[in-house]
């Protein structure tokens, strides 16, 4: 008898804190990121309704979106 297999995504998205002490940001990374490789992952993920995925957003990426 043969079994179904079950495979589990799990998509971690970290970025560090890139501000500086400051208060500005030194490089441009999250707003790259984010509009182009977060953001082609969920409109590629979006295709496949039935595909459930896991997508783990650190607390300093959101603070950086944010």
């Amino acid at each position: 008898m043969t079994h179904p297999l079950y495979v589990a995504f799990i998509w971690h998205q970290h970025q560090p804190l890139y501000k500086s002490q400051s208060g500005g940001y030194r490089l441009p990374w999250v707003r790259l990121h984010g509009t182009k490789d977060y953001l082609d992952l969920m409109l590629i993920l979006e295709q496949f309704p039935k595909l459930h995925q896991t997508v783990n957003l650190v607390p300093s990426l959101i603070m950086q979106i944010e």
